[in-house]
């Protein structure tokens, strides 16, 4: 007796469209995690409430909160240039 091959109906309509999702949302978290590194920090509650708060109204993410909030601290910080040297003499004398 021959097995019934139950893939009919919708599940054999969608199936192209659901691997071609599948491959779009992967080639998606590709792209977007290339430039990111995961980190790992303590805030104050009130701060991170404030971050929420930022990123809900916004309608962007937390981290994109705090990308954009030290990127700014960073462009006007007087001694970014000075404090990258230390920093990567530091790395290479480890």
């Amino acid at each position: 007796m021959a097995k019934k091959n139950f893939k009919s109906g919708m599940d054999l309509l969608l199936q192209g469209s659901k691997d071609q999702i599948n491959a779009e949302e992967k080639t998606v978290k590709d792209t977007s995690q290339s430039h990111n590194t995961k980190a790992t920090y303590y805030f104050n509650t009130e701060t991170l409430q404030s971050i929420k708060a930022i990123a809900y109204y916004e309608r962007i993410t937390i981290g994109e909160v705090i990308d954009l909030a030290l990127r700014k601290h960073a462009q006007i910080y007087e001694h970014l240039d000075s404090a990258k040297k230390q920093y990567a003499q530091g790395r290479t004398n480890r």
